[in-house]
């Protein structure tokens, strides 16, 4: 386990980066090769580096206006709100407010080995207390 705080520092770092360029190129410094992305659905799922960054880099990184973030051993939950984040991908119940998004990291050796995205806040922060 690297040391509290590393983790957040890095992913905050990487998402303010991300607000300047509008790129995903400091992103891809931290993920790990074989990292997993699982969205809303099961289906929703990218595996590896390289289909990660095949969404993130679609559009432009939108500017972030607030985030809420806590590490939690090896997991990070990040709660990001930008007016300019898309409508959700599902069309379903699942889908999260308008411009907020909730996921968890989860770190092995100072990279993301897995991405999950969360429909609320809740649920997110609910999943790493398991």
């Amino acid at each position: 386990m690297s040391k509290p705080g590393a983790n957040l520092n890095l992913v905050l770092s990487v998402m303010v980066a991300m607000s300047r360029t509008g790129g995903a190129e400091e992103l891809a410094s931290v993920l790990d090769e074989g990292v997993v992305w699982q969205g809303l659905l099961p289906e929703l799922v990218c595996n590896g580096r390289g289909e990660v960054l095949s969404i993130l880099g679609k559009a432009p990184f939108p500017p972030v206006t607030r985030v809420e973030a806590e590490e939690v051993g090896d997991r990070l939950v990040v709660i990001a709100h930008s007016a300019d984040f898309p409508l959700g991908p599902t069309g379903t119940e699942l889908d999260p407010p308008s411009g907020v998004r909730s996921f968890v990291f989860t770190f092995r050796d100072g990279k993301v080995v897995k991405m999950e995205s969360f429909p609320t806040r809740e649920v997110a922060f609910a999943a790493v207390e398991n």
